[in-house]
């Protein structure tokens, strides 16, 4: 809609590139209050959680959302809440059930109507390898909000 599109023509859009390619990704843009953030529209088509990631720059959270999303797609490579992993850069991830999905994930949920929209999001942790519930997590507080509870307690 920052191009100057209506709501209308925007989910449209978003329609056309779920029924291409299988799903697509949704990038909000940060403001005063709010971190970036980046999430998946159309994985609920699958029976699948849509991906969400906060705090990480478009490129990368680009990629780690289609990458997972693909996994689960397209090789049944589910993530489970509190699974922890490493990617091929070595960035740590822990996966986290959003509490609330309809508040945050409202394109996916405008594109599905009438169905549970679920989803996890993709907690990353920093270069020396502290999450962001740590206090001493590297960037500045807010920059990586987790929107769920952790199923996984400690590190």
């Amino acid at each position: 809609m920052c191009e100057g599109w209506t709501r209308a023509e925007a989910l449209r859009e978003m329609e056309a590139l779920v029924e291409r390619y299988g799903w697509a990704i949704q990038h909000v843009w940060p403001d005063a209050v709010h971190s970036r953030w980046a999430y998946t529209v159309g994985l609920t088509r699958y029976g699948l959680p849509e991906l969400v990631v906060t705090g990480m720059e478009q490129e990368a959270a680009h990629e780690l959302l289609n990458d997972t999303a693909h996994g689960g797609a397209c090789h049944d490579d589910r993530t489970v809440p509190g699974q922890r992993y490493s990617l091929d850069d070595g960035r740590r991830i822990e996966v986290v059930e959003l509490s609330h999905p309809d508040v945050h994930l409202g394109t996916a949920v405008a594109l599905h109507p009438g169905r549970v929209v679920r989803a996890h999001q993709l907690v990353w942790a920093d270069d020396c390898g502290r999450w962001p519930w740590s206090r001493r997590f590297c960037g500045p507080q807010g920059a990586q909000p987790v929107l769920g509870p952790r199923a996984v307690r400690g590190a």
